[in-house]
C-alpha cells in the first residue's frame, strides 16, 4: 500500500465532516486502497453500520469517490478511494490567506511508546533544521518559528 500526499481545498462544512479521528483514519485508510466499508471496518477493528454511516457522510460531503462496484454473488460492492488526505480550508472572507503562516495537522491514535518516538522523531527534526539554519550563508533564508503540539481527544466515536 503506497501512500501519496494530496491536497484538496475544502469549505466549513466538509472541514466539519474531516474534524474526527475515527474519519481521518478512514480518509488515510481510503488513500492507501480502495476499499469497501466492510474492508474499512474490518481494517479499524469496528462495526461495518458505523463505518458504513461515515463512509456515506464523507462521499456525500465530496470527501471520498466511489471508484468502482463490482457484484459478488448477487451483492454490489462499492469501493471508496479518498480524493486527498491534506484539507485546506477555503478562505471565503475578504482577507486573502497569509502565506506567513502554514498548518497542518491531523489525528493519530498512539500508545504511550508510540508517543514517545514519534517525540524523539520531532526532537531530532527539529535539530537537523536549527543545524541548517546555524549554516555560514544567510543569504536567501527567512526566519521561521516552528510549533509542534500534541493535544489529547476526547474519546474516538464508536
Amino acid at each position: 500500500m503506497e501512500y501519496t500526499k494530496k491536497t484538496m481545498e475544502v469549505n466549513l462544512e466538509q472541514q466539519k465532516l474531516i474534524s474526527s479521528p475515527l474519519r481521518v483514519k478512514i480518509i488515510y485508510l481510503l488513500a492507501m486502497k480502495a476499499m469497501t466499508a466492510k474492508q474499512v471496518a474490518d481494517e479499524l477493528g469496528k462495526s461495518a453500520g458505523s463505518i458504513h454511516y461515515h463512509i456515506q457522510q464523507l462521499y456525500n460531503g465530496g470527501i471520498l469517490e466511489l471508484e468502482e462496484t463490482k457484484e459478488n454473488r448477487g451483492i454490489i460492492e462499492k469501493y471508496y478511494r479518498s480524493k486527498a488526505t491534506h484539507f485546506n480550508l477555503k478562505n471565503e472572507g475578504a482577507v486573502p490567506n497569509s502565506e506567513s503562516v502554514i498548518s497542518q495537522g491531523t489525528y493519530v491514535s498512539l500508545t504511550e511508546e508510540d508517543k514517545k518516538e514519534l517525540q524523539a522523531d520531532i526532537d531530532l527534526l527539529f535539530l537537523k533544521y536549527v543545524k541548517k539554519s546555524a549554516g555560514k550563508s544567510e543569504k536567501d533564508k527567512i526566519s521561521y518559528e516552528i510549533n509542534f503540539s500534541l493535544k489529547k481527544e476526547k474519546e474516538e466515536e464508536r
